[in-house]
């Protein structure tokens, strides 16, 4: 059974639940119960959709970050580079006598599941391509919070993902390290690592799946061991400005392209100094002996880290139909684009702001049984596979929070992969072939239609975690409407089309569909 059969089946053992569930409910009162007809389904065609590109988005504080190169047959090339300030895991630090650096190793963790003993599985990993990675000093100061416009410092500092070329005069132009050819898709091994401890003894390690660069041991031996003032180590805010952090790049060396998510909340992410001392000690006998001491200062990554894109977005959406909508909608992940959806966008003759549509449901006194929209991808247009994603997101664009679908799904758990299964459903096949995803807002149409709730627009984007909730900040977006988007938007690079409401296609068509019963 296919891995859509799957989703497929437990979306409908979870609807099938809550049908039954609503039915039960329904059997209270014979006479009533008497009174309801079972109408075939309403499909409302007066729906608007089109695309918003996205030229700027918030890139500190999110939980991911890539770095590499991610081509889409559609989209084009994305690139992503990393700046990222370093942070003292130790304050003041005694170095001793003499200290000698053995070794500097940059370490950055895959995200990954172990699946045998000896072998683990690759996630978020896209592309099969070979790059080496370029580490360059950062001279630019990053604060943690904007000075505004009186100077009082009141509010987060916010840095957005189109910076790259404001930064750049601030990056040095030779690098610090180039590290060896790198391949991701071959480092699904574990990491075997044998330390040298304190007192000179042996210590094997097994790791999950890394990328560890070793960096010059003359550069920190100038910066850390040797650095020309003790104070910058007083303190994270005084290291961080005397060091102000590194650029990373990746320069592919193939054709292929590769772009990898790496784990910076994983403890293992870091630069560490391996250095030894000579150290002079008396023996039982009284006697004085040298004995070496081996150490470790380790550098981490918990400062202001961002992902600066450069982009080559094909996609021309700069004429979009806000009126009348569009054939296709264009969602991209990154520093990509989303879809705008108008529900009961129809005619207005009496100019109260109302559609004549939405009036006259809101007149008919129907129990809404079941709401949705089916979001076909259009496969002539994307018909590479490897670049879909299996989950959408949707918000309330104008208060921009979740529907109330959301909130009351009953399958909202800590796994994203099943998580929110009725109101988000994954990507699913239906009896032609036709792949789709199934927007299911029957709570949210409920309170349009019966409850006199705001007809908002809506926002939907390609997310790969369905449980994020948090929303970052944009900046110059192409039709000015979006001022938020969704977080887990930024942890993928994948993008889809999807067919609008101008669709040449009937059947794939965006259309509002309504199950419901007449109570009179």
């Amino acid at each position: 059974m296919s891995k859509i059969a799957i989703r497929s089946l437990a979306s409908i053992l979870v609807l099938t639940l809550l049908f039954s569930c609503e039915n039960e409910y329904s059997e209270v009162g014979t006479d009533y119960i008497n009174s309801i007809q079972v109408q075939p389904p309403y499909e409302s065609e007066n729906v608007v959709a089109f695309s918003e590109k996205y030229n700027a988005i918030q890139t500190n504080g999110l939980r991911n970050y890539f770095i590499g190169h991610y081509s889409d047959p559609v989209y084009g090339m994305s690139e992503t580079k990393l700046l990222t300030q370093l942070s003292l895991t130790q304050t003041n630090p005694n170095f001793g006598s003499n200290p000698v650096i053995d070794s500097v190793v940059m370490t950055l963790p895959f995200y990954s599941r172990q699946i045998e003993e000896d072998e683990y599985e690759l996630d978020s990993v896209y592309g099969n391509g070979s790059f080496k990675l370029n580490v360059y000093q950062s001279n630019q100061f990053l604060r943690d919070l904007d000075p505004g416009q009186n100077g009082d410092f009141q509010d987060r500092q916010l840095y957005y993902t189109n910076q790259l070329d404001q930064f750049n005069s601030n990056i040095e132009s030779e690098p610090v390290v180039a590290s060896e050819i790198i391949k991701p898709t071959d480092l699904t091994d574990p990491v075997v690592l044998v330390e040298t401890t304190f007192d000179g003894s042996l210590d094997t390690l097994n790791l999950s799946p890394r990328i560890r660069i070793k960096m010059p041991n003359e550069y920190f031996n100038e910066k850390i061991i040797n650095a020309p003032n003790p104070e910058v180590f007083s303190s994270n805010a005084a290291f961080r400005n005397y060091l102000r952090g590194f650029l990373i790049e990746a320069d592919q060396q193939q054709p292929v392209m590769s772009m990898s998510m790496f784990d910076f909340q994983n403890a293992d992410a870091n630069i560490t100094i391996f250095y030894r001392n000579e150290v002079e000690e008396e023996n039982d006998e009284g006697e004085m002996t040298v004995e070496t001491r081996y150490n470790q200062f380790v550098l981490n990554f918990n400062g202001i880290k961002l992902n600066l894109y450069n982009d080559n977005f094909n996609v021309d959406l700069t004429s979009q139909d806000t009126i009348q909508g569009e054939e296709n909608i264009y969602l991209k992940g990154g520093e990509g684009s989303s879809g705008i959806i108008k529900l009961f966008a129809g005619p207005d003759t009496d100019g109260d702001g109302i559609s004549d549509e939405l009036e006259e449901l809101r007149s008919n006194d129907w129990l809404i049984n079941e709401a949705n929209l089916d979001l076909y991808i259009n496969e002539e247009v994307a018909p590479n596979s490897k670049n879909r994603i299996n989950r959408v997101f949707l918000f309330n664009l104008d208060d921009e929070e979740v529907l109330e679908d959301y909130l009351r799904d009953p399958t909202a758990s800590e796994n994203p992969f099943t998580s929110r299964l009725v109101h988000l459903a994954p990507l699913d096949e239906n009896d032609n072939g036709d792949l789709f995803y199934r927007i299911r807002l029957t709570s949210h149409i409920n309170n349009v239609i019966n409850n006199d709730s705001t007809n908002v627009r809506l926002g939907v984007y390609v997310v790969p975690n369905v449980n994020q909730q948090n929303f970052l900040k944009t900046q110059n977006s192409q039709l000015g409407i979006s001022e938020n988007v969704p977080s887990s938007m930024m942890e993928t690079p994948r993008g889809i089309v999807i067919h609008g409401n101008q669709s040449a296609t009937e059947s794939k068509k965006m259309k509002l569909r309504i199950i419901y019963t007449e109570t009179n």
